[in-house]
């Protein structure tokens, strides 16, 4: 079955809870990219040590990869991966979305999150929401061509909808 998964996607698209779920059904060790890049107060974490731990990680056998992670290791990744999961919802979703985190973000901080870390700036949900904005401009259709290459497009699975996100959820993916 699966030992290599990489969940990609923009901000706020419930790549996290995805893999959590694929995580706990193909008992498979999660990493989460937010994890590797941030410092306590949202820092970021120099790309070095960025780069050296996320490589690290899929030196193993075993993995799922939650996120973008520095450009240059992203299509490593991907040709190392039995499965990628592209979520590809639309931009209002995730607008809609992270308004919802950042308001609960008001009272609790992700898990996912290194310890001191937290999203309840308003500078930093500015920068969330112009983030969202250029990855939906620029990132998702060059994702979107190099997704649709002969080695990649057997092996993805695109999610556009709310059915395909909770079909893959509560199913896992199907091969």
């Amino acid at each position: 079955m699966f030992q290599k998964i990489a969940v990609i996607g923009n901000i706020a698209g419930g790549k996290t809870r995805l893999s959590q779920s694929l995580a706990a059904r193909y008992s498979l060790p999660l990493t989460h990219i937010d994890r590797l890049q941030f410092l306590p107060g949202m820092k970021m974490r120099p790309l070095d040590e960025t780069r050296k731990s996320l490589t690290e990680v899929t030196a193993q056998d075993k993995w799922i990869v939650d996120g973008f992670g520095p450009l240059d290791l992203l299509e490593p990744r991907l040709k190392m991966a039995d499965q990628i999961v592209f979520i590809d919802l639309p931009i209002w979703r995730h607008y809609w979305w992270l308004t919802k985190r950042q308001i609960q973000n008001l009272w609790s901080v992700r898990a996912e999150l290194p310890a001191g870390c937290h999203e309840r700036s308003w500078e930093h949900t500015q920068k969330l929401y112009k983030t969202m904005r250029q990855i939906h401009t620029k990132m998702r259709p060059e994702m979107l061509r190099i997704l649709e290459r002969p080695h990649y497009k057997n092996k993805t699975v695109l999610i556009r909808d709310m059915q395909t996100w909770n079909k893959v959820f509560q199913k896992g993916l199907i091969p």
